[in-house]
């Protein structure tokens, strides 16, 4: 019989690898066998089931499961999927938040840009995140403000927020997110401070944003300042099913058919889409045909949401 394959030999490079805590290579030398045979003795242990591994998972098998279902579906990098036993909108905000928050603190690296754009998800953010040092990371308004509406919720108040808690920096964009007439927003984005802004949106390593719903009340109320209802009525019968950063797009993730998206001071749809990880972070089932919407488009590679949502794009 071959030596590799003896049970006596498989059974002591396991323990020595898995209970001793050796490497290979050390393991080799104690036997006197390559580094190669080493691992060779270890698989076949694996499939002999000598060596057999088991995870005591104290967390919920069915959101693994749920999360693991819909990266496949929709070939995104990573779902994040909130745990909670409540419908109430305020209380699945703050879950998203806090799971965000875990999530943006696993992959932020020194030196890093980070867009943000408005809502009442991202506002709460920063108040999850634990830190003590100072860090090289950049905050950027991905989008203009929304005039007087929840002053709180924008951009530039976001950015401000999560560079206060990371000890990082911000930038201000000072423009509206959409202006009147498309004149405007060509004269003023040849404006120093905003162009110099604007300019960081196509360097970006992630971009937090918000899930806007076309139809849902408490979406449009935050661009409601600058459209008119005739506006968004057109907007909602040319097929659009979100938005991001204030600009529309339709189930393909096509914004070129929306005109009110040519008059957006922030980012373009481009530059959202070559930015390396695009984090939606979104919930509560009256937002589902958005967030389905926004998964049908390439616009985001991350999903933090709810086990409500969860259950039906599964």
């Amino acid at each position: 019989m071959d030596y590799r394959y003896d049970v006596r030999l498989m059974v002591r490079c396991a323990k020595m690898h898995y209970e001793d805590n050796l490497k290979q290579n050390e393991i080799a030398e104690k036997l006197g066998v390559s580094k190669a045979t080493v691992s060779r003795i270890i698989n076949y242990a694996k499939e002999k089931k000598i060596i057999e591994f088991k995870i005591n998972n104290p967390y919920p098998e069915e959101i693994l499961e749920l999360e693991k279902k819909i990266e496949d579906k929709y070939g995104l990098t990573e779902v994040i999927i909130a745990d909670l036993g409540s419908e109430d909108e305020s209380d699945i905000k703050k879950a998203l938040a806090k799971e965000a928050a875990k999530y943006l603190t696993r992959v932020l690296k020194q030196g890093m840009l980070v867009g943000v754009s408005s809502g009442t998800t991202l506002a709460e953010i920063p108040r999850y995140i634990e830190n003590t040092k100072n860090n090289d990371i950049t905050f950027v308004p991905m989008v203009g403000g929304n005039g007087q509406y929840m002053p709180n919720i924008q951009t530039n108040n976001i950015a401000l927020n999560f560079a206060r808690v990371l000890k990082g920096n911000s930038k201000i964009l000072h423009a509206p997110a959409i202006v009147e007439k498309i004149e405007n927003k060509k004269m003023l984005i040849e404006d120093p401070g905003i162009k110099s802004v604007l300019s960081l949106t196509d360097k970006l390593d992630i971009a937090l944003m918000g899930i806007g719903s076309s139809t849902l009340q408490s979406s449009v109320k935050m661009i409601a300042e600058f459209l008119t209802n005739e506006e968004l009525e057109q907007i909602a019968e040319k097929g659009a099913v979100a938005d991001v950063c204030n600009i529309f797009v339709d189930k393909f993730g096509n914004g070129d058919k929306f005109e009110s998206n040519q008059r957006v001071i922030g980012i373009s749809l481009d530059n959202i889409r070559r930015t390396p990880l695009k984090v939606g972070i979104a919930g509560h089932i009256d937002k589902l045909d958005a967030i389905k919407g926004i998964l049908n488009t390439d616009l985001i590679n991350v999903l933090v949401t709810d086990i409500s949502i969860a259950r039906n794009l599964a």
